[in-house]
């Protein structure tokens, strides 16, 4: 689904015609402009499954204080976790999550000297790579910003709102979008006791 084909389908929730081109609508430039920020604030908000990455980050040679730092990837909207670095494959690296680092100045601070596994929110700008309950909540989250210039109805954009949380429990009950879990160390049941 393109581009276009999201914001017709954005304008359908509202009633209106579609378009053919972005530039010949008489909302034109909004419609773009609503698409590109819709479309990051929706990626940035909630981990989508379809849009993580983990990159290897090398250590800069900057310090902050006495942590090492971490540059973040250029397409980074939303990071995720941090890793200690491995060369193994993926669900092994998950066993060493790493949970205290910071971010400042676009880069990840820790204490780990070797190098981080980020594991981030990536910018797609290929909108097919969108999973389908993404492209429902972008469209309805678009008719929802737009529900005002068009139609100035607060019914019709609360109704949008409403649909639009919907489809955001939808996609994390079908495990499209990532829920906070905490990784347990496999010996702290062990040291818990040994603490009563």
């Amino acid at each position: 689904m393109s581009k276009v084909e999201i914001v017709n389908r954005a304008l359908m929730k509202l009633g209106e015609p579609p378009v053919s081109s972005l530039n010949d609508a008489v909302f034109g430039k909004s419609y773009e402009i609503i698409y590109d920020d819709i479309k990051e604030l929706l990626l940035s908000s909630y981990p989508w499954r379809f849009s993580l990455e983990i990159k290897y980050l090398p250590k800069l040679e900057e310090k902050y204080g006495d942590k090492c730092m971490y540059k973040l990837p250029g397409d980074c909207l939303l990071l995720v976790n941090v890793f200690g670095p491995s060369k193994s494959d993926v669900t092994e690296v998950r066993a060493y999550s790493h949970q205290a680092y910071e971010v400042v100045n676009n880069c990840i601070v820790s204490y780990l000297d070797k190098g981080v596994m980020a594991e981030y929110v990536k910018n797609i700008d290929d909108d097919l790579e969108f999973s389908p309950l993404f492209r429902e909540a972008l469209a309805t989250k678009i008719a929802s910003e737009l529900a005002m210039r068009i139609k100035h109805s607060t019914t019709i954009k609360q109704m949008l709102d409403s649909e639009f949380i919907m489809l955001i429990r939808r996609a994390e009950l079908n495990n499209e979008i990532i829920k906070d879990t905490e990784l347990v160390p496999d010996s702290s049941w062990v040291l818990v006791r040994e603490n009563w």
